[in-house]
């Protein structure tokens, strides 16, 4: 069985570092490719160096989704040698014209979803210069150098027919990677060892918010049912068990759930003041991706008809129904 080797990237982030999959036959091949920058670009040639390649060797990089870490050095790449660079239709936008997609994003936050949120004027500053910062250092695949495939096709990886699944949540334009014959699955940052956060995208609208962690648990069982023996994650060591992974994960979901329900039930009602109780022990500037999750908590229990939300003031305000 031709399995992937796991090769390592550093990024900037919280998360740690990155993983892009390395497969040598037939063709080398990566899936994802890590951040943009120098340090990351040097840990994947010293990587490829180390299993006799060359990023001049590579035939294709597939991105599983548009999130930075994983297609950042996907222009490179395409400028160091003959890599087609392939990605989900979903997603191919975010190669092609990422200014344009990263404005969208800008202009959603600084106009609509910072200020519902409640979110303090330096983290809103923190927020919007670091996705100012990824607008200005995205340099876009060139169309000729980008192929798209879709939901439901076939990849041919490392020898074998892997199908492509949508697994949204995390990114609504997640891909992952499943072959059914060996059993393995690309699950990228759709199932990690630490349960991935549902990042809050810009609306098709530009104003009403999906909620993405309902959204989530519908792939988390998807991806539940599944025979799958090794996992190849986005970030972290491959791993096996993936069903006790999800047990795991799911009772921690529904345990952060029921706390958020009980802050909403005595009087905590903004967003914010549910961050600031709910992640205390963490510094001020670490606490938006909690906001992420904790608000994928409230749209679960609205889902469920527990909690509902008005804006005050023009404030998102939750409370508790019938309460």
């Amino acid at each position: 069985m031709n399995v992937p080797i796991r090769l390592e990237l550093p990024t900037e982030f919280e998360v740690g570092t990155v993983n892009a999959w390395l497969f040598r036959e037939p063709e080398p091949i990566l899936v994802d490719c890590g951040v943009p920058g120098a340090a990351s670009w040097q840990a994947l040639t010293a990587a490829l160096a180390a299993h006799n390649l060359t990023a001049a060797d590579l035939q294709r990089v597939v991105v599983t989704h548009p999130h930075v870490d994983h297609f950042g050095l996907a222009h490179c790449l395409t400028e160091a040698g003959p890599a087609q660079v392939w990605i989900a239709d979903l997603g191919a936008d975010w190669l092609l014209y990422p200014q344009k997609k990263w404005q969208e994003r800008i202009d959603y936050y600084r106009d609509v979803f910072l200020p519902q949120v409640g979110l303090p004027p330096e983290m809103q500053t923190l927020v919007l210069g670091f996705f100012q910062h990824m607008q200005a250092t995205s340099v876009p695949v060139a169309a000729e150098r980008l192929t798209t495939f879709r939901v439901g096709d076939e990849l041919p990886l490392g020898g074998l027919a892997w199908q492509v699944l949508h697994m949204p949540g995390h990114a609504s334009e997640m891909t992952c990677f499943y072959q059914p014959e060996t059993r393995q699955f690309f699950s990228a940052d759709m199932l990690l060892p630490r349960t991935p956060t549902p990042v809050v995208e810009r609306p098709s609208d530009g104003k009403t918010r999906t909620p993405s962690l309902p959204i989530y648990m519908e792939s988390l069982a998807r991806v539940e049912a599944l025979e799958i023996d090794e996992v190849y994650p986005g970030h972290g060591r491959a791993f096996s068990q993936h069903r006790e992974l999800i047990r795991r994960q799911r009772q921690r979901i529904h345990q952060r759930q029921e706390e958020a329900y009980q802050l909403v039930a005595q009087g905590h009602h903004h967003l914010m003041e549910i961050v600031n109780r709910m992640y205390a022990n963490r510094p001020l500037e670490a606490r938006f991706a909690g906001m992420w999750m904790l608000l994928g908590y409230l749209d679960l229990l609205q889902a469920e008809g527990r909690l509902d939300y008005t804006l005050k003031d023009g404030l998102l305000y939750y409370f508790v129904v019938g309460g």
